[in-house]
């Protein structure tokens, strides 16, 4: 899974401390020039440079030029995304990182008085949303439903994350 963060250098005299996180990346370059300059840091492998992604992504969530990609796939919401990003971090610091997942779900389920506790996504970031899932005749797909939370929630991407699969999908 790769990571591109593409922050303006015109954002960097905000932020000083993104550009040097920008630097550290396994693959760092600039594009364009002048004002349109770009600083572009990528992780083609996520899961091995997530510490380091994660801080730059921290310190520069609030720039106005930001933008993340996850496998091409522009990134909607940084703060959510961010938020998911550091759940996958600290997933990987347990013995069983889906178990992680599916407590923290658990939790909040019980917390918001979710009627089913046999939760299709085991995810705390599409918990609660799953709730508004239609069910009634000629709604699509549950699990095509459950792939469009994902990505508004910003957690697709996470490797954690086990959805039923969409008909006709291997």
């Amino acid at each position: 899974m790769q990571l591109t963060v593409r922050i303006p250098e015109s954002d960097t005299e905000r932020c000083p401390t993104a550009r040097i996180l920008a630097m550290l990346a396994p693959d760092f370059h600039t594009e364009g020039e002048g004002r349109e300059r770009v600083y572009v840091a990528a992780f083609a492998d996520l899961t091995a440079d997530l510490d380091p992604a994660a801080r730059l992504i921290g310190e520069a969530i609030n720039l106005a030029g930001l933008r993340v990609t996850v496998d091409g796939r522009p990134v909607g919401n940084l703060t959510k995304f961010w938020s998911a990003l550091l759940c996958y971090r600290d997933s990987l610091r347990e013995l069983d990182p889906r178990a992680y997942c599916v407590r923290l779900a658990t939790r909040l389920s019980s917390l918001s008085g979710c009627p089913d506790r046999a939760c299709v996504s085991h995810c705390q970031f599409i918990c609660t949303r799953c709730l508004g899932v239609a069910r009634e005749t000629g709604a699509p797909p549950i699990s095509i439903q459950l792939r469009e939370i994902a990505m508004q929630a910003e957690v697709d991407w996470c490797p954690n994350l086990i959805l039923p699969p969409v008909k006709g999908e291997a």
